[in-house]
């Protein structure tokens, strides 16, 4: 982070810019730069810049999101909307559950069963609705 920040000092931004680019606080780039300088033993943070520079050093890049191996595998495995389990079932018309598992913990669902589920469950709570009523209107016919 420090050689990183240091590479936008060699760039003459100041260091809310720095921070706009970054995505932290003026104030964390400035801690940052105290710290690059005291490390060096530099008296400011052009010279900081220009010794990162001159060393060719390169910044040691975190990705900012953490994605798991079995994710990536299991969005590669899904692509196309058909979905195979580990028993070979695969088609259109096999759907995983629409919730984590043991069996599939990661979300591996394809496009088709992403809008496939919201629909069927809409029409079950439908049907629900409708035996709902259909009994308590027969229970008021047999009442009356």
């Amino acid at each position: 982070m420090q050689v990183e920040t240091l590479r936008h000092v060699l760039a003459h931004r100041n260091s809310k810019e720095i921070g706009r680019i970054m995505g932290v606080s003026p104030h964390t780039v400035d801690a940052r730069i105290k710290a690059s300088i005291r490390a060096l033993g530099v008296n400011s943070r052009q010279e900081a810049a220009r010794i990162i520079a001159a060393a060719g050093i390169e910044a040691e890049y975190q990705p900012l999101i953490y994605q798991s191996p079995e994710l990536a595998a299991a969005s590669r495995s899904a692509q196309g909307g058909l979905v195979s389990d580990e028993s070979g079932a695969s088609g259109f018309f096999h759907l995983g559950a629409p919730f984590p598992t043991s069996e599939r913990p990661y979300n591996m669902h394809g496009l088709r069963e992403r809008i496939l589920w919201p629909i069927l469950i809409a029409l079950g709570t439908i049907m629900a609705f409708a035996a709902l009523y259909s009994v308590l209107l027969g229970l008021g016919a047999m009442l009356s």
